[in-house]
């Protein structure tokens, strides 16, 4: 287990000495991840796994946590997104294939041996984000229905009910 996380990492050589990173990362150098952000502040945890599967290949197996604020994409308020996503990949080379993943596993085909943490982190937050951020319930949106609400639309209710009875009388 590493108390400081290093910048680069050799996944494979990681794997093979079943080694652990744990510990806190800042979003602030995910420059990718800044477009669907409405503030950088904060870290994610991470704690990742790295050891090898039952057919001796690499795999890094954890889960990244972290609090994103984002724009609620109703009200355009900031909205704290929880992320707790599980990582499961399988670390491959360059020419090797995605045949045969195990069931719940990605592939992460590596182009050096040596990869930016950071931008791993990154990936991982980038595929856990939301397709729309929203509130359940929006706290200041002007155009949302009100909770009493009268659901009773019928024909008394009609706004040209009044037309309609003007019409009668001609």
């Amino acid at each position: 287990m590493s108390k400081e996380l290093p910048t680069l990492i050799e996944p494979v050589r990681l794997a093979f000495q079943g080694e652990q990173l744990k510990g806190k990362v800042s979003l602030k150098p995910m420059s990718r991840l800044h477009d669907s952000l409405c503030e950088v502040e904060g870290e994610v945890d991470i704690d990742w796994l790295f050891t090898t599967d039952d057919k001796q290949r690499p795999t890094l197996i954890g889960r990244v946590q972290t609090q994103l604020k984002m724009l609620c994409q109703r009200c355009l308020q900031p909205i704290k997104w929880p992320i707790d996503a599980q990582v499961a990949l399988v670390i491959l080379k360059k020419g090797q294939t995605e045949d045969e993943l195990p069931d719940g596993f990605e592939a992460l085909t590596l182009t050096s041996a040596q990869v930016s943490l950071i931008t791993l982190i990154e990936n991982e937050l980038i595929l856990a984000l939301p397709i729309v951020a929203k509130h359940t319930t929006c706290p200041s949106n002007e155009y949302q229905l009100a909770e009493n609400f009268n659901k009773d639309l019928t024909y008394q209710n009609n706004p040209f009910h009044v037309l309609s009875e003007l019409k009668s009388h001609d």
